[in-house]
């Protein structure tokens, strides 16, 4: 970045216990930033995420041939006896993730649900197995697989991602554009030079994650009266799970589980595999996307801010039944997002409080949700005074049995 972002004066009340919070490491933040010692304690740098990446990259190989050269089978090995695989045709058994196994049912235009459900031990409502998949189940898939795929030319490509380890990760087109996830780490290292990686998640093919950025990209002002830092979240994946992103964002700080507090987003950068990507390209617009978008951040604070005087005189409960109903959140994502508020927000009466459940809920659900509810989280700052009056209203007006009917029964 060419200039320093300026958050001189850019300062508010949310998260300042962090401040004096005494942890494991010490307490109050890291010098320099506004992430707890205990959390910035579990950050890395850009090297070692990097040589994580690097060791599972020489763990797998991407096969690309013929449909044909992938045939379903039955594993008649002493360790797999029994189990579904496609067999290579050298002879090699790969075992595929529900997710691979649903890009074939995807390839070949038929149910993925059926496809999966061969594959896992059914549960019931306690999520306890009711009993374990065997050799039948994996000829029947065997026999499903074969019926669906005669409809796909068996001279047609696709690229397979498959491990040591055995498993095949992915079914992927060969039109299909993995970037290499070591690619797209030290294109960020070039745009945030010594930043740290946070709330990383993922797998050798997928990653989820923050970069926190550092105070040689940051001026505080001489006094550092600023009460907030920078991060850009982002994520990609080479097997087809999501696509590249970069989200710029402000937060007030980072608490020492992790908590972001006063999180305030800008418009991310979302870039497709498919086709030729040119990588000089997409590099430039990561860096353009993350330089214009930490410049503009700071005026979204005044709609974090403004959130508060969104006051709900009303039923909490009925105000969260209508906004989760209208976002399409299933029954258990909108009991958790009412749950944060009852446990962690109920001193905040107002859409501040909203957008502060339903983040936190985020962070108790997959990658995936994770990054859906922080987005609704943005979404929703952006409502103006007409819109908010709106959902009042309506929620005023909803019976209690069609709000009950949002939640799970144990909220």
């Amino acid at each position: 970045m060419n200039d320093k972002l300026n958050m001189s004066g850019v300062s508010s009340d949310e998260g300042s216990f962090v401040r004096d919070l005494r942890g494991q490491t010490g307490t109050g933040f890291q010098d320099r930033t506004h992430v707890h010692k205990d959390w910035y304690a579990k950050t890395v740098s850009y090297e070692t995420g990097l040589a994580a990446i690097e060791s599972d990259a020489g763990q797998r190989e991407d096969i690309l041939c013929e449909r044909s050269d992938m045939r379903p089978s039955v594993s008649d090995s002493v360790e797999n006896y029994g189990k579904f695989c496609f067999e290579y045709k050298d002879g090699r058994e790969f075992f595929p993730t529900e997710h691979a196994l649903e890009q074939m049912g995807t390839a070949s235009k038929t149910s993925t649900f059926y496809l999966r459900s061969l594959l896992k031990n059914p549960v019931n409502t306690k999520g306890e197995d009711l009993y374990p998949r065997d050799r039948f189940d994996a000829e029947t898939l065997v026999t499903v697989c074969h019926n669906a795929l005669r409809r796909v030319e068996s001279d047609k490509k696709f690229r397979f991602r498959t491990y040591q380890d055995g498993t095949l990760r992915a079914w992927l087109s060969e039109s299909y554009a993995p970037v290499d996830n070591r690619w797209f780490l030290e294109a960020l290292q070039s745009v945030i030079p010594n930043g740290r990686l946070s709330h990383w998640r993922g797998n050798a093919d997928t990653v989820f994650g923050n970069i926190l950025v550092p105070d040689t990209i940051i001026d505080y002002g001489q006094d550092d009266d600023s009460d907030y830092g920078a991060m850009i979240s982002v994520g990609n994946c080479e097997i087809g799970t999501r696509r590249i992103s970069t989200s710029p964002s402000l937060f007030r700080s980072i608490c020492m589980n992790g908590c972001i507090w006063g999180q305030v987003k800008g418009d991310a950068l979302n870039q497709v595999h498919r086709g030729e990507i040119d990588l000089n390209d997409l590099k430039s617009r990561i860096s353009n996307n993350i330089e214009s978008q930490l410049s503009l951040v700071p005026a979204g604070l005044q709609r974090l801010m403004a959130s508060r005087s969104m006051e709900i005189t009303g039923g909490m409960k009925k105000v969260i039944a209508v906004i989760c109903k209208e976002n399409k959140l299933s029954k258990v994502e909108s009991s958790e997002v009412l749950t944060q508020w009852v446990s962690e927000e109920r001193e905040h009466r107002n859409l501040f409080g909203v957008v502060n459940a339903v983040t936190r809920a985020g962070q108790k659900f997959n990658n995936a949700s994770w990054v859906k509810f922080d987005n609704l989280g943005g979404k929703l700052l952006d409502i103006d005074d007409n819109k908010w009056s709106n959902i009042l209203n309506r929620a005023e007006s909803t019976e209690d049995k069609n709000v009950n009917a949002v939640f799970s029964g144990s909220v």
